[in-house]
């Protein structure tokens, strides 16, 4: 058998290499399975013995910090990586998670490049009017502006991107994050640690005390966190968060279905940003060569984001109000010229961006639920 230690690196570097996202190790019932997140989608990387399983997740929770005795629970850990690249020295960190399940350990590795650095919205694939949109939230001084979308559509990327964006000069910039992802130069942040006591709302009564300017909230789970959340966009301070909404209308509906009474929320919250991470296709090949070295036959070749960006302005205020339905609200802001993510999608599928298939997926979420 090889190296434990030199297979896990030999991993890990594979992963980075091929531009994974994160690396699965799964136990099934004829061996372990080492599968790549890449682009959005599992890709099956190699099959092991079963034997290779437990010295592997062993190895790993040994570089993580865990306990390797305890198999019985879930545990997080996360060690720094080094390696040569294209004659460069690169560090990434790896945040990793075990859950225990029938066959074994499974294990996932989550790669978080430390050069990853988003200078601009734009470069994110905002339309121009989108941008500037985003640009005048930000230069104001209270309020609150939401990102939402599902898991993996890029809220904390857009989130760092705004960061980027910010003028943080003279202001106290204060983010609490489950997990610090990216480590940002003068902004102070906080890494949220539940099993300890300290939540997203708790850690933001301890934010509002330090005098900060703008606060990040990683995300609104619960009514607890979006009532000081909104309170503090209502008291002289911007707060940026993200949500786990459909699109932006879904975002309105969902705080007021927490209880959050509906004059807090048509004060408080200046603008949202709903968005989809979706499959490019291939420019090499354009999806139909199976031998293509750039696509490797899969017919994409990266992702790019889609967005819609509400600005909530006093006209939507009565909607918000009277607790309009969700189709009341969005008809109401079509017939105003507002683009949803369905039309931006239906746009990069006619440009050829995109294939009818990822229409297709992300219309089929839609329609199933507006609230996840």
């Amino acid at each position: 058998m090889t190296d434990i230690s030199e297979y896990v690196h030999d991993l890990i570097e594979k992963g980075i290499q091929a531009g994974a996202s994160d690396i699965h190790i799964d136990p099934i019932s004829d061996g372990v399975l080492v599968r790549f997140r890449m682009d959005g989608f599992l890709k099956e990387i190699e099959w092991k013995e079963e034997m290779w399983g437990p010295p592997v997740v062993s190895r790993i929770k040994l570089m993580s910090g865990m306990d390797i005795g305890d198999r019985r629970m879930p545990q997080d850990g996360g060690f720094s990586f080094e390696l040569q690249r294209d004659g460069e020295k690169e560090t990434i960190d790896i945040r990793v998670a075990t859950l225990p399940t029938i066959y074994g350990e499974k294990i996932v590795l989550r790669l978080l490049p430390h050069n990853t650095c988003y200078h601009s919205l734009s470069s994110l694939g905002m339309k121009p009017e989108h941008v500037q949109a985003v640009r005048e939230m930000l230069v104001q001084s209270q309020g609150m502006i939401l990102i939402a979308g599902p898991t993996g559509s890029g809220k904390t990327t857009t989130m760092y991107a705004m960061l980027h964006e910010l003028q943080r000069e003279g202001r106290n910039v204060v983010s609490l994050e489950q997990p610090v992802e990216y480590r940002i130069a003068g902004v102070n942040q906080v890494q949220i640690h539940p099993r300890s006591g300290l939540s997203f709302h708790e850690g933001l009564r301890a934010v509002l005390r330090q005098d900060p300017d703008v606060i990040l909230v990683g995300e609104i789970r619960d009514k607890q966190t979006a009532e000081v959340a909104i309170r503090a966009a209502l008291t002289g301070h911007l707060i940026i968060t993200t949500v786990h909404t459909f699109d932006s209308v879904s975002t309105i509906i969902r705080l007021l279905d927490m209880g959050i009474e509906p004059y807090l929320v048509s004060s408080a919250i200046t603008g949202i940003i709903a968005q989809r991470l979706i499959r490019k296709v291939c420019i090499h090949c354009f999806g139909k060569d199976a031998s293509c070295s750039r696509c490797k036959g899969a017919g994409f070749f990266g992702r790019t984001g889609i967005y819609e960006v509400l600005a909530v302005d006093e006209s939507l205020h009565p909607y918000i109000l009277n607790c309009s339905s969700a189709e009341v609200m969005r008809k109401y802001m079509v017939s105003n010229g507002f683009v949803t993510l369905s039309s931006i999608l239906e746009e990069k599928v006619a440009q050829g961006v995109a294939e009818p298939t990822e229409c297709q997926r992300y219309m089929t979420y839609g329609h199933k639920s507006t609230v996840v």
